[in-house]
């Protein structure tokens, strides 16, 4: 089983690997969930949902991978608690996952994928993934560079300097892709932005496929060492929030 809703969008996988042969399958997708809650509000009942969809008890899982971020504090925070949870339950390992990398496998083209989410204060979460299928038919989703936060135009300015070898081949330039996309357009060149494609976050394939790829890599751990990626402190870290109101003493304390 595979769970992220450090985006907007929380999405759920529930499939099989068989290592050996080389095969995998996807059989149970949910991402359908966009509506007004927050993506993590009933993340725990979907996966019930999930796995009974699935027709396998939540004992038969060999493996919980888990978005642990970057993404929004508190839904990242949700789904690494529920992934400890449901692997102590269970007794099985927990395989972490970056959210960006199953950004990246959600586009679905094979080569450099540059994914990008939307950080807010005018920055974006970013990393360089490059996206292929070993001939064994298993996904493989290597990192390229180190996942950082920056101005999308930072992001695309340190790119600018690599060998351009066009969109999606060799380490030139990459395709565009996540909520970064929409939020930042202005920043994109005109050669980036025709093959460009906004994701509001990981679909349940691309988080699959990256849990996959995981997997394969032998990164499965217990699940005490699953910890969340933010890459950058909280407003309330910062010492940035406000209160709505002014602090009033009570007479009556």
């Amino acid at each position: 089983m595979a769970l992220d809703a450090s985006t907007p969008r929380a999405v759920i996988a529930v499939g099989w690997v068989d290592v050996t042969a080389g095969t995998h399958a996807l059989v149970v997708a949910d991402d359908d969930d966009e509506g007004p809650d927050p993506a993590s509000a009933g993340l725990m009942p979907r996966v019930e949902r999930a796995l009974l969809r699935a027709g396998i008890e939540a004992r038969a899982l060999a493996a919980v991978a888990c978005g642990r971020g970057p993404g929004t504090f508190t839904g990242t925070r949700v789904a690494v608690a529920s992934a400890k949870g449901l692997a102590y339950g269970v007794g099985c390992p927990v395989i972490p996952v970056s959210t960006l990398a199953a950004v990246a496998a959600s586009d679905g083209r094979v080569g450099t994928v540059l994914a990008t989410l939307d950080a807010r204060r005018g920055e974006v979460y970013a990393g360089r993934w490059r996206c292929e299928v070993e001939g064994s038919g298993l996904p493989r989703v290597e990192a390229l560079d180190e996942e950082r936060v920056a101005t999308l135009a930072v992001v695309l300015g340190e790119l600018a300097s690599g060998p351009a070898s066009g969109p999606g081949s060799g380490l030139g330039d990459p395709w565009l892709v996540g909520s970064g996309v929409q939020a930042y357009p202005e920043a994109i060149p005109e050669h980036l932005a025709r093959s460009a494609r906004p994701l509001p976050g990981p679909t349940a394939a691309g988080l699959w496929a990256a849990g996959v790829a995981a997997w394969v890599d032998g990164r499965a751990q217990h699940p005490a060492a699953l910890e969340a990626v933010y890459l950058r402190a909280s407003y309330a870290e910062l010492g940035l929030n406000t209160p709505k109101r002014p602090f009033v003493k009570s007479p009556f304390v």
